[in-house]
């Protein structure tokens, strides 16, 4: 079984994905020009290829490696990095980096070069992947020459990725609204929403949720009191063939504290790139009481 090492993916996305950095700050340090990259393969050859520029701002010379590793994310929107394929395809084996690793001296940039080649038999695929930028020499050269370890905590740089999505042909996302159930919480003043989510295409979705709450009267009319923003206005991402659940609890400016009454939310999700139409789907609850 394919071992996998998982950490809580930070609800500011992306990263899924964004260029994030997963070591402490430091004094020492760096930046990368692309936090994410989306690149076609060429049919001619069944290869894309990318540029990411690493650029110091540091006093010191920074030496890093640079590491391609295979992620997904969970149902619950956890970023899951997994050990290479035990058969098939193996992606981490069709690409090559140049340079690997290399010393960046202070304020200069370095491009680094990467190429991907593809399975000939794929027709609409998508292959995602991080460049993960692991610094490998944190001290001054006459500090190395001295200690050769780390002694200090504020000698540790951050670590910095690139996200990269190959596709080969025309993927495209399918997102659909499995599940979406709401209602209130008079303790804490929220809005709770629990919403699963699927995708039966070849591309991630990419989405933003929004929802419009309603009050219906005894006739069915409805009366539109706010618009909710889901995961804080931040990207939902489903990847293909895989489920997401989404919990969240939403704070009203205009309705913090509800009457007794039946009430709507309907949902809308936009993808991003606006690959295809919003998405729909609406739920009801009700605030016990007497009106």
């Amino acid at each position: 079984m394919i071992k996998k090492f998982s950490c809580i993916l930070a609800q500011v996305l992306g990263l899924i994905l964004t260029a994030m950095p997963v070591g402490m700050a430091s004094t020492s340090s760096y930046y990368l020009d692309a936090s994410r990259l989306e690149l076609q393969v060429a049919p001619a050859t069944g290869t894309a290829s990318g540029v990411v520029k690493v650029s110091s701002n540091s006093n010191r010379p920074i030496r890093l490696k640079v590491i391609p590793k295979l992620w997904h994310l969970s149902e619950q929107g956890v970023l899951v990095y997994d050990d290479p394929p035990q058969a098939g395809y193996n992606l981490l084996e069709n690409t090559g980096i140049n340079p690997e690793e290399f010393e960046l001296l202070p304020g200069k940039s370095r491009l680094v070069r990467f190429i991907v080649k593809t399975p000939p038999d794929a027709v609409n695929a998508e292959y995602p992947f991080q460049l993960y930028f692991q610094p490998t020499s944190l001290l001054e050269p006459e500090a190395r020459k001295e200690n050769g370890s780390v002694s200090n905590m504020l000698d540790v740089v951050p670590v910095f990725t690139t996200t990269v999505y190959v596709y080969k042909g025309n993927p495209q996302p399918a997102p659909k609204v499995e599940s979406f159930q709401c209602g209130y919480l008079p303790e804490k003043r929220q809005f709770s929403v629990s919403l699963g989510l699927s995708n039966s295409g070849a591309k991630h979705a990419r989405l933003f949720g929004n929802i419009v709450l309603s009050r219906k009267s005894a006739s069915g009319a409805s009366q539109i009191l706010d618009v909710l923003h889901m995961q804080n206005s931040t990207l939902l991402i489903v990847f293909p063939g895989m489920k997401r659940t989404v919990e969240n609890l939403l704070e009203s400016a205009k309705v913090s504290k509800p009457d007794p009454g039946h009430y709507q939310m309907e949902l809308s999700l936009v993808d991003e790139r606006n690959l295809q139409p919003a998405i729909q789907s609406t739920c009801e609850f009700t605030v016990p009481g007497t009106p």
